[in-house]
């Protein structure tokens, strides 16, 4: 098995699980891009005052800059986001599937509105980590966001990062998203690893709680997103700033 040194941790693993949005790339540059662009498209087909009270429904001030690390836009995969949004559409006076279909609308909108990688900027060392990580043998290095599988391997591919992952996985690839542990578990079905043998690194207690639920090896959280460390704290078997803080043991 591969020797990562995490800390003043030495783990020996044979699959790294990394959380995508302030694990990989910064949390804030990707989530707000997207925010904006959901909010332009949601005023453009219903309002403002629908696109304000979606901001606030989904945990976000796009004039602050502010994400709540626990709230829809953070943690939550697209199609919970979509009914977050129908919700809010319904509240104010569109039917229910009328609702459903403009949110969805909405999004596909939004979506088209972006081009890779649809403003996110690795965070500072991680390349060159996966780097480093990706020449210990027997490690498999594996991708998994609750965004949509499309937009996460196009954002890897785009920043020049998706020569280091075997497996990316997105929250539409399996049944349950985070914090259930198919992601992990689906990771582990296409590398041949068991999830005993895997280390799941994110930024959220979500990602935490999956390689929880998975009975994963570790779980280490980083300080690289916006959820606080007393938070990570109470899940995470080990802190570290972020994944630059990563680094094979045989190199060492």
């Amino acid at each position: 098995m591969a020797k990562i040194i995490a800390g003043d941790k030495t783990v020996k693993c044979r699959l790294l699980i990394f959380d995508k949005d302030g694990t990989i790339v910064d949390y804030k540059s990707s989530l707000l891009s997207l925010a904006r662009a959901r909010f332009t498209s949601l005023n453009r087909l219903a309002g403002e005052q629908v696109a304000d009270a979606w901001a606030k429904a989904v945990g976000v001030d796009l004039r602050s800059g502010w994400i709540d690390p626990e709230g829809p836009l953070g943690i939550a995969p697209t199609s919970e986001e979509v009914l977050v949004t129908a919700v809010v559409l319904y509240q104010r006076g569109w039917g229910w599937n009328e609702a459903k279909q403009l949110a969805e609308t909405a999004f596909n909108e939004a979506d088209k509105s972006m081009k890779p990688p649809f403003g996110s900027v690795p965070v500072p060392g991680v390349p060159e980590t996966l780097r480093r990580l990706k020449t210990l043998h027997d490690l498999n290095i594996a991708l998994a966001s609750t965004d949509r599988h499309w937009r996460s391997s196009q954002t890897l591919r785009a920043l020049n990062l998706d020569v280091y992952f075997d497996v990316v996985l997105g929250a539409d690839d399996v049944q349950r998203g985070k914090p259930a542990p198919d992601m992990v578990l689906e990771a582990c079905r296409k590398t041949g690893c068991h999830p005993s043998d895997s280390v799941v690194v994110g930024d959220s207690r979500v990602d935490m709680l999956m390689g929880k639920n998975a009975m994963a090896k570790a779980c280490i959280g980083v300080l690289s997103g916006i959820t606080p460390r007393d938070k990570l704290e109470a899940l995470a078997d080990i802190i570290i700033t972020s994944v630059a803080s990563l680094s094979p043991a045989e190199k060492q």
